[in-house]
């Protein structure tokens, strides 16, 4: 089996990051019956990041379609593999005390941390994994069974009830992303942060907050109401009702979600 992880310098963001990064491109359409973005939006498929940069390649493609197969065909040895290439990308900088990140969904939306923290895997202590998702359940913070950090961001659309599971989560103490055509202070009284700063900044911020990103490439042209414009409706003040670094839901076991997103 190839490789399955890509580097975080490989991509215009996560290259940012504070932290060594690893990050895992699987394709988001129906691959083999398997809905990889069961959750998404016609705006997020509309301006999805899987054709930007490197991804406009058809070589590229291919090879998501093929990590994406194994993923959805071959399980165990999927798993197995990804496991092997964490442990070995993240024990390089045990020994120099650095703690890296990992991003498993860089274009899909599936219970993959969730799966392998079910799985009992034991994780080197310097690992962090984040996500963004379209599944307001899932976002907050979970740990595996060697304290390791699983962080998710929810990810507003344009689709009926997002905004409220929106706010939903930044009033239990989470992050929401939202794609704005330019970045408001606050959104509907929620401090607004810099999300285009660097991919790995949702590990280091206490919600409540929303990630804000300003539109780019086809989603500067988007008229289905996914990106959000910045009117002085969302400057308003309200003053948020969670505690600081409280977390959405009770997410110490991550098995409560995956029957629903599998």
């Amino acid at each position: 089996m190839s490789k399955l992880l890509s580097n975080g310098s490989s991509n215009a963001k996560t290259k940012k990051n504070q932290r060594p990064t690893k990050i895992l491109y699987l394709h988001p359409s129906k691959i083999e019956g398997k809905e990889m973005c069961p959750f998404a939006s016609e705006g997020c498929r509309m301006s999805c990041l899987n054709t930007a940069g490197r991804g406009a390649m058809q070589s590229v493609q291919d090879a998501r379609i093929r990590r994406t197969k194994q993923y959805v065909l071959n399980r165990d040895a999927f798993y197995n593999q990804l496991y092997k290439e964490i442990q070995s990308f993240s024990k390089y900088y045990v020994n120099k005390g650095k703690e890296v990140a990992i991003r498993l969904n860089g274009t899909s939306d599936q219970p993959l941390v969730e799966t392998m923290f079910s799985q009992v895997r034991r994780f080197n202590y310097n690992i962090v994994f984040y996500d963004y998702t379209k599944n307001h359940k899932k976002a907050g913070t979970r740990y595996g069974i060697d304290g390791n950090r699983y962080v998710v961001a929810f990810s507003y659309s344009e689709k009926e009830g997002s905004e409220s599971q929106a706010l939903d989560v930044l009033e239990r103490g989470g992050i929401t992303a939202i794609v704005f055509d330019e970045l408001p202070k606050t959104w509907h009284g929620y401090r607004v942060v810099n999300g285009d700063e660097r991919d790995d900044l949702m590990v280091d911020i206490e919600g409540p907050a929303v990630l804000g990103l300003v539109a780019k490439g086809k989603a500067k042209h988007d008229t289905s109401g996914f990106v959000v414009k910045k009117t002085a409706d969302h400057m308003h003040s309200k003053m948020p009702t969670a505690k600081p670094g409280c977390r959405p839901y009770d997410l110490m076991n991550p098995l409560s979600l995956l029957e629903e997103t599998i």
